[in-house]
């Protein structure tokens, strides 16, 4: 059974090349990848705020460990979390036409925040956590991940993306009401 690092590095393996295929793309190409991006990278911060979030701070903690902040000051001075922050960026980004040079700035500022996530996310917090849990523990919130990502990603098929206003209602929803949808408790 796969171990939760597996399955959220799997998931920064599909942001990695769904970001590459949008941002290497011809504009006139990018329309059919806008939607696949968004929706990937927000079912990942949607599940990673369910179940991974909780899990390090509850066993790093307890260990005296400390996450280390990643992104922008911004978002610290601003108050927001990472998680919020980033999905306000993609909210922002799903207004421009993908031909746009304002989509492009839009793009790359969610990937300057993110790609240092993801590297200080695989190279340090998802270790620790593994050292602190047993591989039952581990294989059980990898269960939980890939459960909550399927139940987010069975309206739209296996490789399938909402439409731009099921997005835009997904983006928008907050994190209490996703709870209630999925039939989750905390």
């Amino acid at each position: 059974m796969p171990r939760i690092s597996e399955a959220v590095k799997a998931d920064h393996a599909l942001i990695t090349d769904a970001y590459h295929a949008i941002s290497s793309a011809e504009p006139e190409d990018r329309h059919s990848l806008k939607n696949k991006f968004i929706w990937t990278l927000d079912r990942y911060l949607r599940v990673e705020d369910l179940v991974v979030t909780p899990a390090l701070e509850q066993h790093l903690t307890k260990h005296g460990h400390q996450r280390r902040q990643r992104l922008s000051d911004d978002f610290e001075s601003a108050g927001l979390s990472r998680e919020r922050e980033i999905n306000s960026k993609l909210r922002h980004m799903q207004h421009f036409d993908p031909a746009q040079e304002s989509f492009n700035s839009s793009l790359h500022a969610i990937w300057v925040d993110l790609e240092p996530h993801v590297l200080e996310e695989e190279r340090s917090d998802l270790h620790r956590l593994e050292d602190n849990i047993s591989e039952t523990e581990s294989t059980e919130l990898s269960n939980k991940y890939n459960r909550i990502k399927d139940m987010l990603q069975k309206p739209y098929g296996k490789d399938g993306a909402p439409d731009a206003r099921i997005l835009t209602a997904i983006l928008e929803m907050p994190r209490e009401d996703l709870i209630v949808k999925l039939g989750l408790t905390e």
